[in-house]
Order: C-alpha cells, then structure tokens, then sequence
C-alpha cells in the first residue's frame, strides 16, 4: 500500500499533468489556427488533446479516491478529528 505522502504525490503528478497539458493544447491550437488549418486538422487535435486531459483527470479522480479511502479509516471526515 501507498504511503499518504506517495499518494499526494500522485495528485499533484496528475493535476501536473493536465495544467502542462491544457497548455501545450491551447499553443497547439493557437498554432493550427495561424497556419491556416483545415477545420478537420483543428478538430482532430482537440479531441486528441482532450481525450488525453481527460485521461489525467480520470487518474487524478482515482488516486484521491484511494487517499481519501486512507485518511477516512484514520480520521472522521466531518469532525477532522482522529478516529478511537
């Protein structure tokens, strides 16, 4: 099992993740547009782009999900207080 530290970690990987990659997404966008191209070749990278920002966002959706199944058997969520 992921230590609680390795697996803020991994959030912060992913959330890295798709701030780099939106990003890269809009320059890539900004590029096509000023060379001209076709509105196919515009669609087809958003979609690449957006499946893979959507992927990352996925990832980071599951690693909080086991960080919070982690911290909530140790504290109550609704109080912040530890556990008996």
């Amino acid at each position: 099992m992921a230590t609680i530290r390795e697996m803020f970690h991994e959030i912060g990987n992913w959330h890295n993740k798709i701030s780099v990659g939106s990003g890269v997404t809009r320059e890539l966008l900004k590029q096509k547009i000023k060379s001209n191209a076709s509105g196919e070749e515009i669609r087809d990278l958003l979609i690449k782009r957006l499946n893979k920002l959507e992927e990352h966002a996925l990832g980071a959706d599951k690693a909080l999900n086991k960080l919070k199944g982690i911290i909530y058997d140790i504290i109550d969520p609704d109080t912040a207080k530890p556990k008996k």
